[in-house]
């Protein structure tokens, strides 16, 4: 991947300062990447505190996302077998088996493939996905997943392939439509957003996301709200006030872009249809 061809759609791409990074941004289908930043080491390689409360903000902070987007597959389908893709330290995964599927939670980091072993059982938890699993799964989720990795194309086959006909591929990711203006007003407040910090390299609007979803073999897709995050994770104090706005925005956001409207939500989350 480079900077000077869009990785969604191959036209040329500009370079911007957004937040603490640059960026190069693509003027066709809006996708962004981090310039002159590497892949970042193993996060769940670190076992200090702040580390180990951050995951469990961040899990509890999502979990009304989760509980909507898993309930809305059982409504149509009750629960099957489930493989939660860059399932880190198996959170989802436990909780879809207490929900009674047949989770697994899958994640390259060896670290955290042992913490999701010591709550779902080492027969669920794995760092490549076995063999078994392929063409067999109800349900594959990508919770954040596809802005962290260096060729999310690679991801979304993987997903796919674990699919059987008629899957359902949830995912969700930051959406850069609210991202990037939302870096420049945190940057004139003096507290400019760090991508590389958070190890999000590559931003998506629903334009970009199509193409790659596209050229992964996708199938038929749904552009979906299931919810808010319920924590401001970078200022707890401020969250009380701040995660209210933030709800009352997606809601407004999402359903003025259901009537064709822009996508200005701040995360976008999708629902994909195996062939």
């Amino acid at each position: 991947m480079t900077t000077t061809a869009c990785y969604a759609c191959g036209a040329a791409v500009g370079e911007r300062r957004i937040g603490a990074a640059d960026v190069g941004v693509c003027p066709a289908c809006g996708f962004g990447q981090v310039v002159r930043a590497e892949h970042a080491p193993d996060y769940w390689a670190r076992t200090d505190d702040v580390r180990h409360e951050m995951e469990e903000r961040y899990w509890m902070a999502r979990l009304a996302v989760y509980q909507r987007a898993l309930a809305t597959v059982e409504r149509v389908t009750g629960p099957g077998r489930l493989a939660d893709l860059g399932g880190g330290v198996g959170h989802f995964a436990q909780y879809a088996l207490e929900r009674g599927w047949d989770a697994y939670s899958l994640d390259v980091s060896e670290h955290a493939t042992a913490a999701a072993a010591a709550r779902v059982g080492a027969h669920r938890s794995f760092r490549v996905a076995p063999a078994a699993l392929a063409g067999t799964c109800d349900v594959v989720t990508l919770w954040c997943v596809i802005a962290h990795v260096p060729d999310p194309g690679l991801v979304l086959a993987d997903a796919l392939g674990l699919l059987k006909p008629g899957g359902r591929l949830l995912l969700t990711t930051p959406n850069f439509r609210f991202q990037a203006p939302y870096a420049w007003l945190t940057a004139r407040l003096g507290r400019p957003l760090d991508f590389v910090a958070s190890d999000h390299l590559l931003h998506f609007t629903a334009a970009s996301l199509e193409r790659v979803l596209d050229t992964a073999g996708a199938g038929r897709r749904t552009f979906t709200y299931w919810g808010t995050t319920g924590d401001c994770l970078l200022e707890r104090r401020l969250a009380r006030p701040l995660v209210p706005c933030k709800r009352l925005w997606n809601w407004t956001a999402w359903r003025l872009a259901r009537r064709g409207g822009p996508a200005l939500h701040s995360e976008l989350q999708v629902e994909v249809f195996r062939w």
